[in-house]
């Protein structure tokens, strides 16, 4: 979430009065009030009546937030809205809105305050802002589609976005569209991220390097998952180009996980660690499941995956070795999340699987089947 851009419009109306006296005023700029509005209620035998412009609606939701009524600010910004939709005041209070319901959970409504401001208001200098907002509110409610096309709209018609601003929408976007499954198009939002971060173009030495390193992580998983795709055939003649290429593809993965990691932030530096070890159990996995040639008999088949089997127990030392360090990064940073909790996981799993398997017990295969290494 886009929680460093959290915040409240607190604007108030200065009504600026020129008197004329004697004469004719002075040229000067226009200046346009919002107007009046009065409601009378009656009480008992009393009537009741309430006078309020544009300002005063905004200064009530204001008091209404210093004192946790988010419920009672959140209609009092809708009444705003509807009675002075032409109010500068107005955007804000969309903006406003949608900050509160988020902060009630409701991100469905939340979404719906911030397109209703890019749409009403699309000269507001909170559109952007706004779009982040519903981006981020469609992420919480995993609708990865109505996500993208947010930070697509971004891209697209906010020609001011530049910077780090913009390194964060097409990370995001990338993100959003490998959730989707449409990998081809993630790759091309994430490259241009990680591109526009290298250049330095509208970028300071202090901007935080959060979604730099996300977008270095999503290519790695980009890659990662092709690795994992890659099918290794029975054939003796296509094994070879095969598995050249899903390693090709695992050593891709892993100097775009390294980067991750060199760009410096805790999370995204736990998450690429632990993928790297990932990397290398999940081809462990793959050359294990890999089918064996056709024209060996029973017994040579078992020699086979013999054989196979004591030439990739490298693959498991090397992602235990790289979990391991993985931890002692953890340990140095400070680190408790979800990284962390599944690196502790994997690596106590891995390191039992090595032990069985360095010592000949039979083990469960994925299809419930059991073999003897």
């Amino acid at each position: 979430m886009r929680a460093i851009r959290t915040r409240f419009v607190l604007l108030s109306v200065a009504a600026l009065l020129v008197v004329a006296c004697g004469g004719s005023p002075a040229p000067g700029p226009v200046i346009v009030l919002d107007p009046i509005h009065v409601k009378a209620t009656r009480d008992e035998e009393r009537i009741v009546v309430d006078a309020y412009d544009a300002s005063g609606l905004f200064d009530r939701a204001a008091r209404e937030l210093r004192v946790g009524r988010c419920e009672e600010a959140i209609r009092i910004y809708r009444q705003l809205v509807t009675e002075f939709k032409e109010s500068r005041l107005a955007a804000a209070s969309l903006y406003n809105a949608g900050l509160c319901e988020e902060q009630l959970g409701r991100f469905e409504k939340a979404a719906a305050s911030y397109e209703d401001l890019v749409a009403s208001y699309p000269d507001s200098r909170d559109v952007n802002d706004a779009l982040f907002r519903a981006g981020g509110a469609y992420e919480r409610l995993l609708a990865w589609d109505k996500a993208a096309a947010a930070f697509d709209r971004l891209l697209a018609l906010r020609k001011d976005l530049a910077g780090i601003d913009r390194v964060e929408a097409l990370a995001r976007k990338g993100s959003a569209l490998l959730e989707l499954g449409r990998r081809a198009e993630a790759r091309l939002a994430l490259e241009d991220a990680v591109t526009l971060y290298r250049s330095g173009r509208g970028i300071s030495a202090t901007a935080p390097v959060f979604h730099f390193a996300m977008a270095e992580f999503k290519l790695g998983e980009v890659l990662h998952d092709e690795m994992r795709e890659v099918l290794l055939p029975a054939e003796e003649a296509a094994i070879e180009p095969a598995l050249k290429h899903k390693c090709d593809l695992l050593l891709e993965a892993q100097a775009a996980y390294s980067k991750a990691i060199e760009a410096g932030h805790p999370h995204w530096a736990a998450a690429a660690a632990y993928r790297i070890g990932a990397l290398y159990r999940d081809l462990w996995e793959d050359l294990l499941a890999a089918p064996v040639p056709p024209d060996l008999d029973a017994e040579a088949q078992d020699v086979y995956r013999e054989v196979l089997r004591g030439r990739i127990r490298v693959l498991l030392r090397k992602a235990v070795a790289q979990w391991e360090r993985t931890l002692k990064m953890a340990v140095r940073l400070g680190l408790d999340n979800e990284w962390v909790d599944r690196t502790t996981r994997d690596l106590d799993a891995i390191r039992e699987l090595l032990r069985l398997d360095e010592a000949s017990v039979t083990l469960p295969q994925k299809d419930g089947k059991e073999t003897k290494p």
